[in-house]
């Protein structure tokens, strides 16, 4: 059951979180001053790009959206010329099941076990709030904060871990690295030539912008390239938090 919270362990929670976007942000900054930005080859041409991978997401509420997609506008206007997702293409990384790999049609004979198990876990789950607010950055994209304002995903995330290692696939999960925030990629570079000085202002004048609250009762496992395109991505399963 979901737990809402004190608000000043709320606090606390969305300052740990804050941490890991502002190490992200001073790493990325400091690379901007140099100049300097990470450029993903295959942007140009997506279909160039064999890794696939099935992830459990949550796509953020119309509200919220909107103001992303304004926030974009105005980024693009400031860095034109890079990739920027698309509304329908935003969302938030829940676990990812099969990591993105060019060998995920080997991980894909273990999915059927691995769709049970996650629709056992995720019944009876509740509902959960993340908070949208401000912007960070790595070298190589931008992407909107998430902050969750209970527990409900952070439990999600711990009773799928427990689950896969009960059934001997813990090492399915968080190969790349352990999911713990609930940001939204926006922008990553595909090119060079970016005015990185100007981008850096732009981003630190939208470091705290309200991008809004959601409230997030539903949950989709989605196969599909390491972007979420719209012409790739399958839902395969969708799972209603009650």
């Amino acid at each position: 059951m979901t737990k809402f919270l004190p608000w000043f362990f709320v606090v606390r929670r969305m300052h740990g979180k804050l941490e890991i976007y502002e190490q992200l942000w001073q790493d990325a900054a400091a690379a901007f001053e140099r100049g300097e930005a990470k450029i993903n080859d295959y942007l140009p041409d997506k279909d160039t790009d064999p890794r696939r991978g099935v992830t459990l997401v949550f796509r953020p509420s119309a509200a919220v959206l909107d103001r992303v997609v304004k926030f974009l506008g105005r980024l693009e206007a400031v860095c034109p010329g890079q990739y920027f997702y698309r509304r329908e293409e935003m969302h938030v990384t829940v676990i990812s099941v099969i990591t993105m790999t060019v060998l995920w049609r080997e991980e894909m004979e273990r999915f059927e076990q691995c769709r049970h198990m996650i629709g056992d876990v995720l019944n009876g789950q509740r509902p959960f709030k993340v908070d949208f607010r401000g912007v960070t950055a790595a070298r190589d994209g931008v992407m909107i904060q998430g902050f969750p304002m209970d527990d409900g995903l952070a439990a999600i995330r711990e009773a799928l871990r427990e689950a896969f290692a009960r059934a001997g696939f813990g090492d399915m999960l968080d190969r790349r690295y352990k999911v713990t925030a609930a940001h939204i990629s926006a922008m990553r570079f595909c090119r060079p030539g970016a005015d990185m000085k100007q981008l850096l202002a732009f981003l630190n004048e939208s470091r705290e912008l309200d991008f809004g609250v959601c409230d997030v009762d539903r949950l989709g496992l989605i196969w599909g390239d390491w972007y979420a395109s719209t012409e790739t991505v399958k839902v395969l399963e969708e799972y209603r938090l009650v």
